[in-house]
């Protein structure tokens, strides 16, 4: 029963396409979508640590990041068979409409804040820089309504994953940066959601829990780890109109540790009062502890940026994540004594993002003045079958759109994305219960940034 309830649960993250952080920090980035081959501001230490040779002096950078997620799911209903007896979702959400399925729900709350401060330096000219920051790549989370029929999909979740990184880059030849960045990362994550009792044993055959646990235990899990991170990258200009840059992100294997809380509800026999003195001789919550693996993949990204005019630069970028390597998670727990030890199958496969855009700048009449725009195109890890709404991973469309205007030491932005997920309609899960759906969303993202010179 517990490899289920806690190998769903200990997945709980947030809305995410290809990586496992969100790639867009900085105004370059969001308001082109093209930064790997030049990344022309502070926030190369996240993009390309070799592309500091393109920032000069002693420079402050300050980015904010607001996605707010608009998505609308709906559920098909389910049934299992207990021995000789069949049970539907009906015992559970009630009855689903004529359509097949119970009536769309949109969550209470989902977003997410994508921030990051940076200070790089030009500590020998033209030769070496050096750089460091704070940043957070993935912090999101999503609710839904406690009585929604989404309960024993998820109530509350999130992952946050600030990083704080080094980075130095060093000028080895006059067309060739070398750099490389390294930090810490700090996953931290929370999920909520109802206990579904039907369980599916490795056998293949089922067993309702209910006189265990009751019809809507409550399950809570926290986990936090802390992991190292490394970029190495490269940036050439071999041609004063060209630029390009490439980037290599090391694998991280992270272990997360935390509480795991399941309150139980009526009828539940392991609540009871054998000796009349009306307090119950077990507890009516079981906790725990848990440790979970976590993959964060090797990534290799590459870009290419031309100047078609003295006033026009295009740019073109590829992101690939090794996906391929999650195929399952495991779980050790300890306190709890119906489980030790779990897995929990991904089957994921290899994730991709394509992306290019347009800059305009030093017109005759605003000199001061960038405007961009570009587009992108992120492939999904995960298996429509393995879906779940704690964990909803979808392609995407994105288009964006930004400006930057420099007067003095100061430099300013503004950048707004807008994305078209692709949710499948889901048939086939996997999951316990099934997540049979089918959806519609967006999200949409605002950076606002400052750039000083010091």
């Amino acid at each position: 029963m517990w490899r289920i309830v806690l190998g769903l649960a200990l997945s709980a993250s947030a809305a995410q396409a290809g990586g496992f952080g969100i790639p867009e920090i900085g105004v370059r980035r969001t308001g082109m979508a093209s930064i790997v081959g030049r990344p022309d501001d502070p926030s190369a230490i996240y993009h390309n640590p070799a592309g500091l040779a393109l920032s000069h002096g002693l420079q402050l950078y300050i980015s904010c990041g607001l996605s707010l997620l608009d998505t609308q799911f709906s559920l098909a209903p389910w049934s299992d068979t207990v021995g000789d007896h069949a049970v539907s979702s009906d015992a559970y959400l009630g009855t689903a409409g004529a359509n097949g399925y119970y009536a769309p729900v949109k969550p209470t709350r989902a977003m997410g804040v994508i921030p990051m401060i940076a200070v790089t330096d030009e500590v020998l000219p033209g030769k070496l820089w050096l750089g460091g920051g704070v940043y957070v790549g993935n912090a999101t989370g999503a609710a839904f309504d406690e009585h929604a029929v989404t309960r024993y999909h998820l109530i509350t979740g999130y992952i946050i994953a600030p990083q704080a990184v080094v980075t130095a880059a060093y000028r080895v030849l006059p067309s060739l940066t070398i750099g490389a960045t390294a930090g810490v990362i700090n996953l931290r994550v929370h999920g909520r959601r109802l206990f579904y009792p039907i369980i599916r044993n490795k056998d293949g055959t089922t067993t309702d829990a209910t006189q265990l646990v009751g019809t809507a235990a409550d399950l809570t899990l926290d986990g936090t780890a802390w992991a190292p991170t490394a970029v190495v990258g490269v940036f050439g200009q071999p041609h004063p109109r060209v630029t390009w840059g490439a980037t290599v992100t090391m694998r991280t294997d992270a272990t997360l540790e935390g509480p795991v809380t399941v309150k139980l509800s009526d009828p539940a026999p392991l609540v009871v009062d054998t000796d009349g003195d009306g307090v119950p001789d077990a507890p009516d919550t079981l906790r725990g502890t848990q440790q979970t693996s976590q993959l964060l993949p090797w990534a290799f990204m590459a870009g290419a940026n031309f100047d078609v005019t003295p006033n026009v630069e295009i740019g073109t970028e590829l992101r690939y994540w090794l996906y391929r390597q999650y195929q399952k998670q495991e779980t050790d727990v300890t306190g709890i004594f119906l489980v030790r030890k779990l897995e929990t199958q991904k089957n994921f496969h290899d994730s991709w993002e394509t992306s290019g855009g347009v800059r305009v700048h030093d017109l005759p009449a605003a000199p001061a003045l960038d405007l961009m725009m570009g587009m992108q195109y992120d492939h999904s890890p995960a298996p429509p079958s393995t879906l779940t709404l704690d964990q909803p991973s979808f392609s995407h469309w994105g288009l964006h759109s930004g400006v930057r205007y420099t007067f003095g030491r100061y430099r300013v932005g503004a950048s707004y994305i807008h994305y078209w997920y692709q949710i499948p309609s889901v048939g086939d899960s996997v999951t316990a219960p099934p997540t049979n759906f089918t959806g519609h969303g967006a999200n949409n993202i605002f950076t606002a940034s400052l750039e000083v010179r010091l």
